[in-house]
């Protein structure tokens, strides 16, 4: 199924559904907010950075994550689409279509596999889900923070359908990321947005 959403810039972008096989087509669902949940496994309170605009106005409210340093953390990645009444979860639809999206996590002070190995970096983050056929998804990650400082986790939703018939979501996409860019990735991107973060002492 098809996403709209609002991206880094402010932008509505349409992902188009060609993996159905109907003639009416799915009707598109708005991704408003991106959430971000760290916990830790010594149990302290779970802590939310969000990017939302659910109001539609271009003026999206963003709560930074603000982390322990020298502390690992399990990162949750969740979309919604709270324009709607009631709010629509997205990331269960994700899951299910796993086979055709993947997160990416890039940005300033972020080492991943979609960024490559980075000098100074706050964070370490490794994927740590799958979808059905054992290639990464991004819906889990692990998280490490490296040192102390600010930067922000840049969160991409990529929708990856079949091309003619042969998968585009392949092993080795983060890679192609990490020395190409995001722009150089197949598909279309449901939602691209920054995310700030602060890691503390």
């Amino acid at each position: 199924m098809g996403h709209r959403s609002l991206g880094v810039f402010g932008l509505l972008a349409a992902c188009a559904d060609v993996a159905g096989g109907g003639g009416g087509g799915d009707e598109q669902e708005l991704i408003t907010t991106v959430q971000l949940g760290f916990t830790t496994v010594g149990g302290a309170p779970p802590i939310d950075a969000t990017w939302s605009d659910a109001d539609l106005d271009g003026t999206p409210e963003v709560s930074p994550a603000v982390l322990a340093a020298g502390e690992g953390y399990q990162l949750t990645v969740a979309f919604f689409d709270e324009a709607s009444n009631p709010v629509v979860d997205i990331t269960a639809e994700v899951e299910a279509e796993g086979d055709e999206h993947q997160v990416f996590l890039t940005g300033t002070g972020v080492q991943s596999p979609s960024t490559g190995a980075v000098e100074g970096a706050l964070l370490d983050i490794a994927y740590a889900d799958t979808d059905a056929g054992a290639l990464p998804l991004g819906l889990l990650h692990e998280v490490g923070s490296l040192a102390v400082g600010s930067g922000e986790i840049v969160v991409t939703l990529q929708h990856l359908p079949p091309q003619d018939g042969v998968a585009v979501k392949v092993a080795g996409l983060e890679g192609v990321v990490a020395t190409d860019g995001l722009g150089t990735l197949p598909g279309e991107t449901d939602v691209s947005v920054a995310i700030p973060f602060e890691v503390r002492r």
